[in-house]
């Protein structure tokens, strides 16, 4: 078998040690670096083809020394770094594989920077570093149409994010554009504002990223199947979203003290118009299966072809394909050797045919062909007959006869009527075949030696004959798929097994469950909002609320639930004529869930702003400071655990907060909502709690995902709706992350024309004018200078950073200090600003 990468290129960086003593050693990765270089060995990249470059330290030289001669390292300097790079520009390949292993730090004005081994602002006043954002403009100009880039870097450099909002991006190479057709796939550990964790001596995101995508035995859930061509390979955006993501978000906020790490992976170049960021398998032989029809005039009678394996992970193809209507037939797939796989003909509506079986077989190692004989009804037989003609079609099987009359009849089923299913084998062009089933008997006694209970099984010419009860014909089809499955791996590659159901069963679709607590507890205020798929429809929980049954094809069928702060999943196999049920959970995620959502309702949303509910203990004291001096009571909340806290303010304004000394922690309060405090596993963490049914609440206010959204999308979203001033800050903000300041300026002069003053907007106000190198503006230094006064602070954790850099430029030096003292014990879980006080 031969290698998909024999002609790849690979850049491998690994950074234990730094030459600046104020930045902390790593211990895990080099040996990410040395496992990086093993999974690219196993994927088929040649030793002379992978570009190594490390920093170890004493205890991690060995590792290195470990890989042998044939994959020599070096240093790991910007120089040594940019000298491969330059290389590599000079190189062609079919993919390029770059693995960033070490320090790494993410600020709004540059974006992700790799730090390279020589950093040193302690010394040199140079943080030396590869800017990630242009690096990937660099690598998609390489001759290399598909490229992988992993970051596992470490956020927990020695220095604040005043300071590193200073540091320029890296990028020694200057004249380049990306080439059209080149597509990247970056992975990254861990978003803006985050950590990555190492434990024992591992990258918590790259050990589980490698094991999980290993080419040599990769998950099943996360592969990809082109129909088109028979080629396997990984989805990445499957692999770091489902598998890898969720993994890592729980052991790190299982850590003690917690820590927020949410993996994430994201397209560049042609990858943002693929539906699969694909990691390519070694291929594998294939073979092709062609659907067709007879008579070929019956073409137009078709609605769909449904294609679909029978094993995990469940691929399936369905033809046509948006937005054409028709079937091109004959429909032509590729499938790997050995694949079990059923093939369903649906016809229109109003077709006068009978609708044909379902086929199964088994791939071997020839090319098969699949016709389905689409024969008329017996009354448009008759119809023609009378018009003049001849009869049309062939002999009706008895189970096709009982079929029709089913039609006729207009009874509803009742759940003691009979249901039987036939099981039999058919040649390519769909004529019974008796003489391949020889080994019927040996294939029940492999696969069920006994029926089910009220199953009953009866020999018939052809096949057999599966019945048993109406309200029983779930099991009865299971049973049936069975006995099919085994046929098509009893019977030669020509023939294929057929599963002819009758009567007539009702609908087929999935039946939705929804928690017995109620929909709340598993998707908060997110009740109008279609995070429900089934198959390729999405439902919004009061749609399902009002209509539980969702109509289906027949099939293996994905049903999900996406949320902001995770997601679940389920595949299950639906027969025809179904209604399958399936239990939502109560809750998904990773432990990370928004305190909206983790905190009943009904326990707050009566309550006013300038309020706080949190855990026992009660506090014994409030302080409450700012522009206005207010008095605050605290109170059992009944019924609870927790404790109430409410401020009697006569005016609801920004710009203040309250200090909780036996808690330790201080934090800004919400003029109209209440704020909910969580300091369990010593991390504090403060959330606004809103009704709003926005996912980007979540997304934003509770969550902190700055990245991944389209600026002017969310200027136009806050133009139709804003429900809380909060919201369309953290959208100035996500604005401000994409570097996107025209955006950022017009969410801002919304605010304002709102008649919102919030700390943040005069900070926001002030770093876009800094950004573009204009001074700043003097009714910004009056607002600066007005919350300077007032000691307050920014509410939202990305607006401390900026806010130092702006009180140094305008000399609030008092400001200032007290800024850098409360970055310096800024709570990194919470997005609302939250620290801790002595």
């Amino acid at each position: 078998m031969t290698s998909t990468y024999e002609d790849s290129w690979a850049l491998v960086v690994g950074i234990d040690a730094y030459d600046d003593p104020g930045i902390k050693d790593l211990s895990g990765a080099v040996m990410d670096a040395c496992d990086s270089v093993n999974w690219l060995r196993r994927a088929g990249v040649p030793d002379d083809h992978i570009l190594l470059h490390a920093q170890p330290t004493d205890a991690s030289r060995p590792l290195l020394e470990s890989l042998g001669a044939g994959v020599p390292w070096h240093p790991a300097t910007t120089t040594d770094i940019t000298r491969s790079i330059a290389m590599l520009r000079t190189l062609s390949g079919s993919h390029l594989f770059v693995f960033l292993l070490g320090h790494g730090i993410y600020e709004p004005s540059t974006k992700r920077l790799f730090v390279t081994s020589e950093a040193s602002l302690a010394e040199h006043d140079v943080l030396y570093n590869l800017g990630i954002e242009e690096h990937i403009e660099l690598f998609l100009s390489m001759r290399f149409p598909e490229q992988l880039l992993v970051m596992d870097g470490c956020q927990n450099l020695p220095y604040s994010e005043s300071r590193r909002s200073r540091i320029p991006a890296g990028m020694p190479f200057a004249g380049f554009n990306a080439r059209r057709g080149n597509a990247l796939v970056f992975c990254f550990a861990c978003q803006q504002g985050e950590r990555a964790v190492e434990i024992e001596g591992r990258g918590l995101f790259l050990k589980n990223l490698l094991s999980v995508i290993d080419t040599q035995n990769p998950l099943r859930d996360i592969l990809h199947l082109n129909f088109d061509n028979g080629d396997i390979s990984i989805d990445l955006r499957k692999a770091v979203t489902e598998i890898v993501g969720p993994r890592v978000t729980k052991v790190a906020w299982n850590q003690r003290p917690r820590v927020r790490q949410e993996p994430g992976v994201q397209p560049y170049g042609a990858g943002t118009a693929w539906s699969v960021w694909p990691l390519h398998l070694p291929p594998t032989p294939v073979a092709r299966i062609s659907v067709a029809v007879k008579p070929a005039s019956a073409a137009k009678d078709v609605r769909a072809i449904l294609v679909q394996v029978e094993d995990p992970p469940y691929w399936r193809r369905e033809a046509p394909v948006s937005p054409t209507r028709t079937v091109d037939l004959p429909f032509e797939n590729r499938l790997p050797h050995e694949t079990s796989l059923s093939v369903i003909c649906q016809l229109k509506s109003n077709s006068d045919r009978i609708r044909p079986a379902e086929r199964r077989l088994r791939i071997g190692d020839r090319d098969s062909k699949v016709t389905f004989n689409l024969r008329r009804s017996p009354r448009a037989d008759r119809r023609a007959a009378s018009a003049g003609g001849g009869p049309v079609g062939g002999r009706l099987g008895p189970l096709e006869t009982v079929r029709h009359k089913a039609y006729r009849s207009a009874r509803k089923a009742r759940g003691d009527d009979p249901a039987s299913v036939f099981v039999g084998c058919v040649d390519s062009n769909g004529h019974a075949v008796s003489s391949t089933l020889r080994g019927i008997g040996q294939s029940i006694q492999e696969y069920a030696p006994t029926p089910p209970a009220g199953i009953e099984v009866t020999r018939r010419e052809g096949g057999l004959t599966i019945s048993g009860r109406h309200d029983n014909r779930e099991l009865l089809m299971q049973f049936a798929s069975n006995i099919a499955n085994a046929f098509a791996a009893d019977t030669p590659d020509e023939i294929s097994t057929i599963i002819r159901e009758s009567p007539i069963f009702p609908q087929t679709a999935v039946r939705i469950a929804l928690p017995e607590g109620g929909p709340e507890q598993l998707v908060g205020p997110l009740t109008d909002t279609p995070v429900i798929t089934v198959g390729e429809k999405r439902r919004t929980v009061r749609e399902i609320e009002a209509e539980s049954l969702v109509n289906v094809q027949p099939g293996y069928v994905d049903v999900r639930v996406d949320l902001p702060w995770g997601s679940w999943s389920d595949t299950v196999e639906v027969f025809e004529g179904i209604e399958k049920n399936v239990q939502l959970p109560p809750g998904v995620g990773s432990g990370f869930i928004p305190l909206r959502v983790a905190m009943p309702a009904h326990l707050w949303e009566e309550f006013p702003g300038y309020s706080v509910i949190g855990p026992a203990p009660l506090p014994q004291e409030a302080i409450i400071q700012g522009d206005t001096q207010l008095e605050a009571s605290a109170r059992p909340l009944y019924g609870t655990e927790k404790w109430l806290l409410t401020v009697d303010a006569k005016e609801s304004t920004w710009g203040t907060y309250v200090s909780l000394p036996g808690t330790g922690v201080t934090f800004p309060l919400h003029p109209s909502l209440p704020l909910a405090l969580d300091i369990s596993e010593g991390a504090a963490w403060v959330e606004p709690l809103s009704t709003t049914p926005a996912p980007e609440w979540d997304d934003l206010v509770s969550l902190g995902h700055l990245g991944g959204h389209n600026p002017k999308s969310l200027l136009k979203a806050d133009k139709a709706w804003a429900p809380d001033a909060v919201l369309t800050t953290a959208r100035a903000y996500a604005c401000y992350a994409a570097g996107a300041d025209t955006y950022t300026r017009s969410l801002l002069r919304l605010l304002r024309d709102r008649g919102i003053d919030i700390p943040d907007i005069a900070v926001l106000e002030g770093a876009t004018a800094l950004r573009s190198k204009d001074s700043v503006p003097k009714s910004v230094r009056s607002a600066l200078t007005h919350w300077a006064d007032a000691g307050t602070v920014p509410v939202m954790r990305w607006g401390i950073a900026p806010a130092v850099v702006l009180a140094q430029t305008i000399g609030l030096d008092v400001w200032c200090s007290r800024l850098e003292a409360i970055e310096e014990s800024l709570s990194p879980v919470s997005i609302w600003a939250v620290w801790r006080t002595p």
